[in-house]
């Protein structure tokens, strides 16, 4: 069985993306093996999946993409994190991007730079490259008014917070 997966990323609500390579200068002598990042789960309990049963649902639901990932390859690593779920609106599921400023001047949260970029959903392997671009610029100029001349509902996370 060969792989539909080469150096192209499949996106179909389940993905499957090359990650760079690991080799010295591209050195094509090197053992080192392309790695792929398979995912993501989406668990909606109070109890995380197993490191086992991760790697089930995402076989059971990537294999036909890509069997020889799954026939040959081996599992490195698991990794999770936390999922912020953003508003839909006209444009879709919006990012919650921007700096962030806390009310609260003891907060552990209470830091001058801090900026936020998450809440892309699943569009985020599509969109953070141009989300990025905005947040960048933004941060070394210190000037969120970059992100609304960019994208002019970018706070709308700020705005409902308020409320």
């Amino acid at each position: 069985k060969r792989s539909l997966i080469k150096n192209d990323a499949v996106l179909c609500g389940k993905y499957i993306s090359p990650l760079p390579s690991m080799a010295q200068d591209n050195d094509p002598q090197s053992n080192t093996r392309q790695r792929y990042v398979i995912g993501a789960t989406h668990e909606f309990k109070s109890t995380p999946l197993t490191s086992t049963e991760v790697t089930e649902e995402l076989r059971s639901r990537t294999y036909e993409l890509a069997p020889n990932l799954w026939d040959e390859g081996v599992v490195n690593k698991i990794t999770n994190g936390v999922r912020m779920q953003s508003n839909r609106g006209a444009f879709g599921r919006m990012p919650i991007i921007g700096q962030y400023i806390s009310d609260a001047a003891e907060s552990e949260l209470n830091h001058e730079h801090m900026w936020l970029f998450t809440g892309l959903s699943s569009r985020g392997l599509i969109y953070h490259a141009v989300f990025g671009r905005w947040l960048a610029n933004a941060v070394l100029h210190d000037n969120e008014t970059l992100l609304q001349n960019e994208f002019k509902e970018f706070d709308w996370w700020r705005r409902k917070q308020k409320k």
